[in-house]
C-alpha cells in the first residue's frame, strides 16, 4: 500500500473517531454546562449546513457551472446535453435550498420550542432527511431522464477517478 493511501486512511479513521470521542468527553467529562453544550450543538449543526448550502449555492452565480452539472460534465462525457445541464442546474438549486432548510430549522426550533425538540431534530432528524434527500434527487434524476442511460454510482466515481488522474494530479511520491 502506498504511503499517500495509507495517510488519508488513517486520518480519515482519526477523524471519524476523533469526533465522537470528542463528543463524548463534551457529554460526560467535560465541564461545559449543559447549556454551552446546546449552543454548540447548533452552532456546529448550523455552520456545516450553511458550509454546504454556500458550497453548493456560489455555484449557481452568473459565470460558474453549477456543482452538479460539473460531475455530470465528467460522467456523461460527449453525451452531456443541454438538458442534462438544465437538470444539474435544478439539482443543485434543489440541493441548496434543502441545505437552507437545515439552517434555518434548527435555528427556529432552538428559538421556539423546547430543547428536546431542537436536539431531537438534530441528533435524529438530521442524517434521515440527508437520505431522504439523496433518494428524492435520484428518484427525480431517473424520471426528468429516464431516456438517458444510467451510470452507476460506482462508474461515477471510477470516471471521476480517472479524469482525477488524467488532468495531472500526481500520486503520493514515496519517501
Amino acid at each position: 500500500m502506498k504511503i499517500g493511501l495509507w495517510l488519508k486512511l488513517v486520518l480519515a479513521a482519526l477523524v471519524v473517531l476523533a469526533y465522537p470521542l470528542g463528543m463524548h468527553w463534551l457529554l460526560t467529562a467535560s465541564t461545559w454546562s449543559h447549556e454551552a453544550l446546546v449552543w454548540f450543538s447548533l452552532l456546529q449543526n448550523v455552520g456545516m449546513q450553511l458550509l454546504l448550502a454556500l458550497f453548493f449555492g456560489l455555484t449557481l452565480r452568473p459565470g460558474h457551472e453549477p456543482l452538479i452539472a460539473r460531475f455530470a460534465r465528467r460522467i456523461h462525457g460527449a453525451d452531456y446535453s443541454p438538458r442534462i445541464a438544465r437538470y444539474a442546474r435544478q439539482a443543485t438549486w434543489a440541493w441548496t435550498l434543502f441545505f437552507a432548510a437545515m439552517v434555518l430549522i434548527p435555528i427556529l426550533l432552538f428559538a421556539w420550542t423546547p430543547v428536546q425538540t431542537f436536539s431531537f431534530f438534530v441528533n435524529v432528524l438530521s442524517l434521515p432527511l440527508l437520505g431522504l434527500m439523496f433518494v428524492a434527487e435520484y428518484a427525480a434524476r431517473r424520471w426528468c431522464l429516464h431516456d438517458i442511460p444510467h451510470v452507476p454510482l460506482s462508474r461515477s466515481f471510477t470516471l471521476y477517478r480517472e479524469e482525477h488522474i488524467a488532468s495531472g494530479a500526481r500520486p503520493a511520491s514515496k519517501p
